[in-house]
Formats: structure tokens, C-alpha cells, sequence
């Protein structure tokens, strides 16, 4: 999901184009998010953000990690659970986050852009927490235009050019890039941060 609509409408909204593009069977996952992720410790609890049923939640598990998956799609959160055991799942929206400060070790967005969401993303994380952040940039509209992907199409849940580093701010980027991506999650133009909360 890349936009945030809080009335009951957009949720169904929402709801009906989440079973439309994936349903219950997430995609592939962003290799790059996976390294960054697996290359934590594994007592590592995520904090995965608008992740629908677990794209990125379920091979985390696999690989013995605890994640915690929040979206607002209460069917999605159910899928995800359901795929393993170390995925709990919490609904809600992601600009009302029902979780302590400090209380995870990292945070993992992808495919979702809430700018006024980032402070909350900094409370969350524990002194050298990292967030690990991939989201598509306004060169994306070009990959949309081409029939390579369905969205998002509205530019204002596109990244400008370096936007993320400014917007994660007051963490510290340990690792930035963008571009042209092509993996099993398909082709996309993101922009992508690796950054750490300073103790």
C-alpha cells in the first residue's frame, strides 16, 4: 500500500484493492530490504509498516526472527499471522501507532510513503535501533507508464530526488541509494535508506 486513508470508506476501499493486486499471496520481497534486515542480530524484533500479509515478515520468520507486521487491513493481518509463527500481527494506521516508545529494535517500510509518520518511526526504535526504508520515487511514473506496474500514480506518495535522507532526520544514514531496481520483486525506481537511532 502506498497511501493512507483513515475513513471506513477508504478502508474498504483499500480492502478491495488489496484482494484485487495480491490477495492473500504476497509478492516477492525487495532482496535488498531482506540483506539489510538479516544482517541484524538475530534477537531482532521488526516492526514491519503497512506489510500487508507478510511479504517481508514471513521470510524474516523463517529465518528465526520475531516480527511484528501493522497494517490496517484486518484480512492481510490475518494472512500474515497465519504464515508463521513468529509474525504477530497488530491492525491499525500507521498514523495512530498503538506501540510503546522504544520498543523495537528495528522498523521496516516498504512500498509506503506517510511523511508525517517518520517521527513516530524514530520514537519506536530503541537506542541503535535501524530503520530500513524502500519506497518508490517520482521516476517510478515512468515503469507505470511502460504497463511494468500499477502504481502508485499519485505523485504525492512519490519520493523527490534524495527526500528520504531529509526525511528521516534525526536518525543517522548509514546507507543511501536510488535508482532503477530490477529484481524478483519486479522493476521499480525507489529510493532506499539504511539508518540507525544514536544512542
Amino acid at each position: 500500500m502506498s497511501e493512507t486513508l483513515g475513513s471506513r470508506d477508504d478502508r474498504a476501499l483499500w480492502e478491495t484493492r488489496y484482494l484485487e493486486r495480491c490477495g492473500d499471496q504476497p509478492g516477492s520481497p525487495s532482496s535488498w530490504v531482506l540483506e539489510r534486515c538479516l544482517s541484524l542480530p538475530a534477537t531482532t524484533v521488526y516492526l514491519d509498516i503497512a506489510g500487508g500479509s507478510g511479504r517481508h515478515a514471513a521470510p524474516l520468520a523463517a529465518q528465526g526472527r520475531t516480527v511484528v507486521v501493522l497494517d490496517f487491513i484486518e484480512r492481510a493481518i490475518r494472512a500474515a499471522v497465519e504464515r508463521h509463527a513468529s509474525i504477530r500481527g497488530v491492525v491499525a494506521d500507521v498514523t495512530a501507532l498503538p506501540l510503546c516508545a522504544e520498543s523495537v529494535d528495528a522498523v521496516v517500510v516498504v512500498n509506503f510513503l506517510e511523511r508525517s509518520a517518520f517521527h513516530a518511526f524514530a520514537r519506536l526504535l530503541r537506542p541503535s535501533g535501524t530503520l530500513v526504508y524502500e519506497t518508490f520515487t517520482r521516476e517510478h511514473l515512468d515503469v507505470v507508464a511502460r504497463g511494468l506496474a500499477s502504481g502508485p500514480r499519485n505523485p504525492e506518495f512519490l519520493l523527490e530526488p534524495d527526500e528520504l535522507p531529509r526525511l528521516v532526520s534525526p536518525l543517522s544514514v548509514l546507507e543511501h541509494e536510488e535508482g532503477l531496481v530490477i529484481d524478483d520483486a519486479g522493476e521499480r525506481h525507489v529510493a532506499r535508506v539504511r539508518a540507525i537511532k544514536r544512542s
